[in-house]
């Protein structure tokens, strides 16, 4: 008898140790590991304050995050996953974006990377291309389960025990994930956080002057706005235009506006700087890029991109095609915050006894109104991309604060002369 609970003991304590070694993660080699300590909550926290205070500190520069909840929702601080090495003051955090609707799940992250004294920031979504290639999208469904637990809607559910490794210096922060279908395990893997894909997506996905997108900035003391740059490698051109469509897009879809199924190209005898037009028969799309467009700095091209992407996504269909000509003519007063403008920044080739005439002729003589739909569009485009594009230079800032004036103007009177006509 004591024979045979000997030997039921030893066939336990055999079957004990080998599902204890089948429970330590050989990804990539055992060899290459090393173990992780944990950290404490104090200096998780000390950590999380340090860049809540920052990101305060860019927004009170850059007025963007109430865009940014518009258009992500709230980022929740106590849910942020901590990677990295304090020592070194290289850590980096993901922080979930939650907004509110019927499903538990976390379509957005907010991805802090920490290194010295300086902070880059990155809007990360779920479709992103680089996160996506690398299998790194699993993210998304980890925080929603931390976050929603047994109510997430996210495909993969997480083990609560980490499996946390690194390997040469790139770290690993490892959970057991497993998809069900209805009560039955189909799929059990152990899904491992590579640092380095996330970190190079601060380095080359970073837009400076859009903390809704991106950024660099300095921690603590120095107010906290992000690091110029003069963008002049990425100026677009006639010539890099057509081979910077995926990326724009992509920037696009991140800023709210998904673009994917719209064609962009260059514009054939087009005066202004860019143009949506609408294929009367299947109601496809175009963005036409007038030449007018290269003229300016990246920061307004792109803020102008975001305008015509806005128009594709969010205008009114109108109520009207035809233009209502006026006779006589309607004359507009123009405010001497816009006259400098005009005088500035349009006829500036122009001798000065004569600007004012051609600021009478096509700037306060208004001969034809389009339907109020027309008017109603671009002021909701230009609202928005002021909020979502704030740092521009400032002729554009100018130019668009003019348009928008004189859109407002022109719509009052649509509404009125379209509803007396009726």
């Amino acid at each position: 008898m004591k024979q045979t609970q000997l030997y039921y003991a030893l066939m336990l304590f055999f079957l004990v140790l080998c599902s204890c070694e089948d429970d330590i993660p050989l990804f990539p080699e055992e060899n290459e590991f090393m173990s992780l300590s944990t950290k404490s909550s104090i200096t998780l926290d000390e950590n999380i304050l340090q860049i809540q205070a920052t990101v305060q500190k860019v927004d009170s520069a850059i007025p963007f995050f109430n865009r940014f909840k518009e258009l992500y929702g709230n980022p929740l601080w106590q849910y942020a996953i901590p990677m990295g090495e304090e020592d070194e003051r290289d850590i980096s955090f993901f922080v979930p974006i939650y907004k509110d609707n019927t499903k538990r799940i976390i379509n957005t992250i907010w991805f802090f990377d920490l290194v010295g004294d300086t902070l880059r920031y990155k809007t990360i979504t779920r479709d992103n291309d680089s996160i996506c290639y690398y299998q790194q999208d699993f993210v998304f469904d980890e925080l929603s389960c931390n976050i929603f637990g047994d109510e997430s809607t996210a495909k993969i559910k997480f083990e609560a025990s980490p499996q946390t490794r690194s390997w040469v210096k790139e770290y690993y922060d490892c959970h057991y994930g497993i998809i069900q279908w209805g009560e039955v395990e189909v799929h059990k893997e152990l899904y491992c956080k590579e640092r380095f894909v996330w970190k190079q997506e601060t380095v080359t996905g970073v837009t400076d002057n859009n903390p809704i997108i991106g950024g660099e900035t300095p921690i603590g003391g120095g107010g906290g706005t992000p690091s110029p740059s003069p963008d002049e490698e990425k100026k677009l051109t006639s010539n890099n235009l057509m081979t910077s469509v995926a990326e724009i897009k992509k920037m696009m879809k991140e800023l709210g506006c998904d673009i994917d199924d719209v064609t962009i190209e260059l514009g054939i005898e087009c005066g202004s700087n860019a143009r949506v037009s609408v294929d009367e028969k299947n109601g496809a799309k175009t963005i036409e890029i007038c030449n007018k467009f290269f003229d300016y700095e990246y920061k307004d091209q792109i803020s102008i991109l975001y305008h015509e992407a806005y128009h594709c996504t969010h205008d009114r269909p109108w109520s009207n095609k035809e233009r209502m000509s006026l006779d006589p003519p309607l004359i507009i007063e123009i405010p001497e915050v816009h006259m400098n403008y005009l005088r500035d920044y349009v006829y500036d080739l122009i001798l000065p006894n004569e600007k004012q005439g051609y600021i009478d002729s096509w700037d306060k003589k208004i001969e034809y109104l389009n339907c109020p739909e027309y008017y109603e569009n671009e002021i909701n485009a230009y609202k928005s991309e002021r909020i979502t594009m704030p740092n521009v230079s400032a002729k554009y800032n100018q130019e668009r604060e003019y348009m928008f004036w004189k859109n407002s103007i022109l719509g009052n009177k649509s509404s009125t002369m379209y509803n007396h006509q009726k």
